[in-house]
C-alpha cells in the first residue's frame, strides 16, 4: 500500500481507510472477543498474535479468518491494533520482542534492503503461489486482499455513452461535465499518464511533467473527493458524470439499481500486504495461518461482510460483488501499486511526488 492510501478517507491509521470502502453490513461487536495483549507469549503456546484493523473490518476478519483458523487448528488468535509505522519490524528484530507474528506493512518496506534484513521469507512450500495474483506473492510479503480504482460513469449524464478508458476521462467534448478524482498524488498521476498513452508496465518512473501537463487540460473541471461515500454521492447525483472511483462503491450502487457503471481498462490496484518479522519464534505458525487465509476456500470469505477483492484468483467469493473484484479483470490493462518495482519507486519518491502534487493543486 502506498502512503497516500492512509489519507484518502481522512483517517490517520492505515487500516481505518477501509471505512470508506465498506458496502456490506455486519453487526459490530462492542469489543473483539479475541483481543490480545501487546506482549507475545512463548513460542510453543497454541496462540498466534496478528495485527487487526478497526470497526467492521476487524469484526469481519474475526469471523472470516480468525475463528475458522482456530476451529481447524486449535490455535487461538490474539490481536493487537495495526500500526502503520514500518519501524515496528526493526524494533522487533533488534530487541527480540515480538509484539505480533503477522503484521501489515507498506509494500515498499518488503523490498531490499529492508525485506531481507527484517522480514521472514514467505513459505511458498505451504502457500500455493500459483493461486495468487502475480507480483503480489513476493519473497518477503504477500497480499491478503485488494481494491481497485476504476473509471466510473453515470449513464443518465453520459446519454447512455460508455467511456472506453482514461483517455475519455479527459475528453470534455465527448463527455461534458465535472470529473471526480481521489485526493492523492499517486493514483491521479498514474491515471493521467495512462490517459496520455503510457503503458501500464512502463508507469514508473512517473513522468511528473507529462502527468501535470495532461491534468492541466481538465484542471478546472476537477472535483476532489476524500471518502468513498463522497465519491458515490458525486457519481449518483451526476455532479461528476465521470469519476475515479473505488470499484466496490460502484458495484454497490449498481446493486441498488443506480444508473452507473465502471470501466476496468486501466484500473489501479492497491493491496493490503502481510509479513512476518525476521526471527519470530512463532514463524512456522504464522506461515500456517497465511496459508490458511490465502487458500481458495477461505480467502474469499471476507467478501460476505465487506466487498474487498480476494488475493486468491480462485477464491470462493460472494457473487453479489463480482464487479468489485480485481481478480476478475486481470486480463484488462492495469497497474498494481504494490509490485516490487512500483512500490519501491513510489516509496523512494513519495515525498517529492506529494510536494509537486500539492504545489500543482494550489496553483
Amino acid at each position: 500500500m502506498v502512503p497516500e492510501m492512509s489519507k484518502m478517507c481522512g483517517q490517520p491509521i492505515r487500516r481505518q481507510r477501509l471505512t470508506c470502502l465498506l458496502v456490506g453490513g455486519v453487526t459490530l461487536s462492542a469489543a473483539l472477543a479475541l483481543e490480545g495483549s501487546l506482549d507475545r507469549v512463548q513460542a510453543d503456546s497454541p496462540t498466534l498474535t496478528v495485527e487487526n484493523g478497526t470497526g467492521m473490518y476487524a469484526d469481519c476478519l474475526r469471523t472470516s479468518f480468525f475463528e475458522p483458523f482456530t476451529k481447524e487448528t486449535g490455535i487461538r488468535i490474539l490481536t493487537i491494533p495495526e500500526n502503520a509505522d514500518n519501524s515496528k519490524f526493526k524494533l522487533s528484530v533488534t530487541t527480540r520482542h515480538y509484539t505480533a507474528d503477522v503484521m501489515g506493512l507498506g509494500s515498499a518496506f518488503a523490498q531490499p534492503p529492508n525485506g531481507p534484513k527484517y522480514l521472514e521469507p514467505i513459505d511458498y512450500s505451504i502457500i500455493n503461489k500459483e493461486d495468487l495474483i502475480p507480483d503480489l506473492a513476493q519473497t518477503y510479503a504477500v497480499a491478503l486482499d485488494n481494491y481497485a480504482f476504476t473509471l466510473a460513469y453515470n449513464l443518465q449524464k453520459t446519454g447512455g455513452k460508455i467511456p472506453a478508458g482514461w483517455a475519455d476521462f479527459f475528453d470534455l467534448e465527448k463527455f461534458p461535465g465535472k470529473r471526480g478524482v481521489g485526493d492523492g498524488p499517486a493514483t491521479i498521476l498514474i491515471m493521467a499518464l495512462l490517459a496520455d498513452g503510457v503503458a501500464p508496465q512502463d508507469i514508473v518512473p512517473l513522468d511528473f511533467a507529462r502527468a501535470f501537463k495532461k491534468l492541466d487540460t481538465i484542471k478546472k473541471q476537477l472535483v476532489f473527493w476524500e471518502t468513498g461515500a463522497q465519491l458515490q454521492d458525486l457519481l449518483i447525483s451526476g455532479e461528476t458524470p465521470l469519476t475515479m472511483a473505488y470499484a466496490n462503491r460502484v458495484a454497490s450502487a449498481r446493486v441498488d439499481g443506480k444508473p452507473v457503471g465502471q470501466v476496468w481498462n486501466g484500473f489501479i490496484v492497491s493491496s493490503d500486504m502481510r509479513a512476518v518479522p525476521k526471527g519470530d519464534p512463532n514463524k512456522a505458525t504464522a506461515m500456517k495461518y497465511l496459508a490458511f487465509v490465502l487458500s481458495k476456500k477461505i480467502n474469499g470469505q471476507q467478501t460476505n461482510c465487506i466487498a474487498l477483492g480476494p488475493a486468491n484468483i480462485h477464491a470462493e467469493a460472494n457473487p453479489k460483488w463480482q464487479d468489485a473484484y480485481p481478480v476478475n479483470h486481470l486480463n484488462e490493462p492495469h497497474v498494481l501499486l504494490d509490485t516490487p518495482q512500483v512500490a519501491a519507486w513510489l516509496g523512494d519518491y513519495y515525498n517529492e511526488m506529494n510536494s509537486r502534487y500539492q504545489q500543482w493543486k494550489s496553483k
